[in-house]
């Protein structure tokens, strides 16, 4: 199995909106890259795009865009307290088109855990209630801060992407971190 804890190649991105602090942080934020290339969303990212997130994930590698201490162009209503991975797939996949790129959906599933570790981020799914509240800590989707903060139109990562077996690979994840913690 590919080893997820490796570092991620970096680009910076253009745009961003200044530095935070650690305990602004309450959110990971889902994104489909509409991309099958994260060096390629790194690439866009670092160019004339008006967007940023701190990672993008593909079957192969991760790239990162913006430390976690910078405010991304992510997702309007979000930016300010979430931490955002575009994960190189396609809004318009089935979920089947979402599993077989298991290596992509394990590497982000590894990246996430790490942040729910790093940032005290709970490992679930935020209802729209909870995303409003700008209190609830968890894990949302681009398609969901659309729909609550209403200040864009994004649907991914798409009604099929492959929930709760992230959630799953997640909660995976942060208890090996946790246990190599505690050795």
């Amino acid at each position: 199995m590919p080893d997820y804890r490796a570092d991620c190649k970096f680009k910076r991105a253009a745009h961003d909106s200044g530095a935070r602090k650690p305990k602004s942080i309450r959110l990971v934020v889902i994104h489909s890259a509409e991309s099958t290339s994260a060096a390629g969303v790194a690439s866009f990212f670092a160019g004339s795009a008006q967007a940023s997130t701190q990672l993008a994930a593909d079957d192969k590698e991760c790239w990162r865009m913006v430390p976690d201490l910078v405010i991304p162009w992510g997702a309007p209503g979000a930016n300010s307290d979430g931490l955002h991975i575009e994960i190189c797939g396609y809004a318009k996949w089935d979920t089947g088109q979402w599993r077989g790129h298991e290596p992509m959906l394990r590497r982000s599933a590894f990246k996430v855990a790490k942040w729910c570790w790093l940032y005290d981020i709970p490992v679930r799914w935020l209802s729209d209630r909870q995303l409003a509240n700008g209190t609830a800590r968890g894990l949302t989707q681009h398609r969901q801060v659309s729909k609550v903060f209403k200040k864009s139109d994004h649907t991914d990562p798409g009604p099929n992407f492959p929930n709760a077996v992230f959630l799953e690979w997640v909660k995976e994840y942060l208890a090996k971190i946790e246990a190599e913690r505690e050795r």
